[in-house]
């Protein structure tokens, strides 16, 4: 019988923690799948150099070799076709960690008032070159799948193509970079695309005519509006986020129209979170206020067609998300229930090596009792650490401190909100979130499902039908 040799192709890699020991992914798309033990037989002997016409096949296991070249897993070869050793299985020590949102930088070329790293200061630092791929080290060992890149301002830096390259030399996808847009430039795109990634951009715009009081730095507007339409005609994807308070929540309507124009996928609009910077003050928005904009907003926007996805505050989601309505992503808690899934997949690495559960930490009481990946391994701290109490941590815990949450009928909707905001905004960790209690008690996320219900019935588009 001639022999038959496969191999995994270019996008696939065989990975595995120590809660799912067997599995495979695509690092260009994101997607992970859990193998059995067949499946994961076959899979790992796709090599180029296993002949799967050998008596160590069976009938079934050749019905699972053809469904992975069906979808693209695999394909045949000539017997010891090169492979690139990245794509053999490496097993990790720590449970499954997805991603990592990291800021490689703490210093930044503009000075805004809520900025959560007290940017431009630089507080955190700005690793060089070695500490960098230390980390990058750290993520591979990990099995780290995904990262996103944020600042202070990431492009700041010189060696950011260097840092973007390494990421694709040991196959970790770039999903995002979170920038203010300024050093955006046709050129750096295309060496992005060159090297394989194709990151979104999200990109800050806090509102026509008041973009550079906003930053505080003047000549913003126009270069941050020019860098949009860079990224849009580069056929890459972009994410614009706008923060909200008394200095610019006026524009929102002509910076709606701003958005599309532009062609704006992604409009991701919300107030700043107390940390950092930001101590609110006279500047900031009560929820009432935030609320009678949006709403305005969220009419405008429905009357368009939906012309892009839109996130307003935590009042409502919704657009062309992976053909999933707003409704149809709202999660159900109970006791037993995390207390967050994003920090249980992708902590955030501030750039002085400190791990934190997100963003939302950064400067609080809790900073300093986070892991720093520069005395610790990631594998270590992901396994066991201060962190790893905080990524654990169920709902349960936060109802034993809060016995109204407990017996209210919005619980299952609300979950006592973010333990991020909880800590920031009320002083306690376990505390209920104040922001969560005024959107759902206070029925304005109510008003927004009513207006989008309304909106269905009276035979309004369907995005998710056009």
């Amino acid at each position: 019988m001639q022999e038959r040799y496969a191999k995994l192709t270019d996008n696939w890699l065989l990975r595995g923690w120590s809660d799912m020991p067997q599995a495979i992914t695509n690092w260009q798309t994101g997607l992970l799948r859990q193998f059995g033990k067949d499946s994961f037989y076959v899979a790992q002997s796709c090599n180029g150099k296993t002949d799967f016409n050998s008596m160590a096949f069976l009938p079934g296991h050749i019905k699972v070799l053809e469904k992975f070249i069906a979808e693209g897993i695999a394909k045949e070869c000539p017997y010891d076709e090169s492979m690139e050793n990245v794509k053999e299985y490496r097993m990790a020590d720590n449970p499954l960690i997805r991603g990592v949102h990291w800021a490689i930088t703490g210093r930044c070329n503009m000075n805004c008032p809520h900025c959560f790293m007290e940017s431009p200061s630089g507080r955190y630092g700005h690793p060089d070159l070695n500490t960098i791929k230390l980390f990058i080290n750290q993520f591979v060992k990990s099995n780290v799948l995904q990262v996103s890149l944020t600042g202070g301002e990431p492009l700041l830096r010189e060696d950011l193509l260097e840092i973007i390259e390494e990421l694709t030399l040991n196959r970790i996808r770039l999903t995002e970079i979170a920038t203010n847009g300024t050093l955006i430039t046709t050129s750096l795109l295309e060496s992005i695309k060159q090297l394989r990634q194709r990151p979104d951009f999200k990109i800050s715009f806090d509102g026509v005519g008041v973009h550079d009081l906003m930053r505080g730095t003047r000549g913003t507007e126009a270069r941050v509006t020019n860098a949009i339409r860079q990224v849009v005609d580069a056929d890459l994807p972009v994410a614009v986020t706008t923060t909200l308070n008394r200095d610019n929540i006026s524009t929102l309507k002509d910076t709606y129209e701003l958005m599309k124009e532009l062609r704006v996928p992604v409009w991701l609009i919300g107030r700043p979170q107390t940390t950092g910077n930001w101590c609110g003050g006279d500047s900031a928005l009560s929820t009432q206020e935030m609320a009678e904009a949006c709403l305005d907003l969220l009419k405008r926007w429905i009357e368009d067609g939906r012309p892009f996805y839109i996130l307003l505050e935590r009042f409502f989601g919704g657009g062309k998300i992976q053909n999933v309505q707003q409704h149809e992503l709202q999660i159900k808690y109970n006791h037993d229930s995390y207390e967050c899934l994003s920090v249980r997949e992708k902590p955030y690495l501030l750039p002085d090596g400190r791990l934190l559960p997100c963003v939302g930490y950064t400067g609080t009481y809790l900073h300093d009792q986070m892991p720093n990946l520069l005395e610790h391994e990631l594998s270590e701290v992901w396994s066991a650490s201060s962190l790893r109490s905080l990524v654990d941590m169920k709902k349960s815990q936060v109802l034993t401190h809060n016995s109204e949450c407990s017996e209210c009928d919005m619980f299952t909707i609300c979950g006592a909100g973010c333990r991020a905001y909880a800590l920031t905004e009320s002083g306690s960790l376990l505390a209920k979130d104040p922001f969560a209690c005024e959107v759902w008690k206070g029925c304005y996320r109510k008003q927004f499902d009513d207006i989008v219900a309304g909106c269905h019935q009276k035979g309004g588009i369907d995005p998710c039908k056009k």
